[in-house]
């Protein structure tokens, strides 16, 4: 039995993988943006362990969640699948704190949790589309002893990916849920890694550069005013 922690996990594939967790017998926190979500997440899914709740629009709110699931854990494994798309919200929407959304939800977010969040004890991965950057970088804080890889779930039919897309919520949610339990190929590839459903996988380019790792670690760090471990 693992206890996993899945952030944006109300709908689509966060939702889809928790529930085969669940069934498979795991512990499984969900997350919630607010407090109506979180009630009929709960009740989707009644055998999760918890809800728990925070914008990832908000620094403020992400940082809360932290806490809380601090609070909540120690975890095995943490999935940062939360994230929106230009289709999901303006493209020009500017949270509170005075940042792109997309920005805010998909690397910030993921960036502040992962600062304040303790240490899973096995694994730790990124789904958004930015965050390979991340999760990368995140290898280099000395964190070898838990793996750390970037997941693509390909272009899938969600909110996100819309109903033209190719791929399924079940494949991809099976894949996310094997690597979280330790029981699929996925949760053998080495740290750093970046991966689709498929196995490993090229990340972008820009993600081998080391100044482009540092600018955007360091532009993280500025805006939230949170820093990686053992800074």
């Amino acid at each position: 039995m693992v206890r996993v922690f899945i952030t944006g996990s109300t709908d689509g594939i966060g939702q889809a993988a928790a529930k085969l967790l669940i069934d498979q017998g795991h512990e499984v926190f969900l997350h919630a943006r607010n407090a109506d979500r979180a009630a009929s997440a709960q009740k989707a899914l009644p055998a999760a362990k918890g809800v728990l709740v925070g914008d990832l629009k908000s620094i403020k709110e992400t940082k809360k969640l932290a806490q809380d699931a601090n609070a909540a854990g120690p975890f095995d494994a943490i999935v940062h699948n939360a994230g929106i798309g230009y289709g999901s919200t303006s493209s020009r929407e500017v949270t509170s704190d005075g940042i792109s959304a997309v920005f805010a939800v998909n690397t910030l977010a993921p960036y502040i949790l992962t600062c304040l969040m303790d240490k899973p004890t096995s694994r730790l991965l990124f789904m958004s589309s930015d965050s390979h950057w991340g999760g990368r970088r995140i290898t280099s804080w000395r964190w070898d002893d838990i793996q750390v890889i970037s997941m693509h779930p390909g272009w899938v039919r969600t909110k996100m990916g819309g109903m033209a897309a190719p791929g399924s919520v079940s494949s991809s949610a099976k894949a996310l849920a094997g690597w979280a339990s330790g029981e699929n190929s996925l949760s053998k590839v080495k740290s750093g890694a970046f991966v689709t459903t498929g196995g490993e996988t090229s990340p972008h380019s820009d993600s081998e550069v080391v100044d482009k790792q540092e600018e955007l670690m360091s532009l993280c760090k500025r805006i939230s005013g949170s820093s990686v471990p053992g800074e």
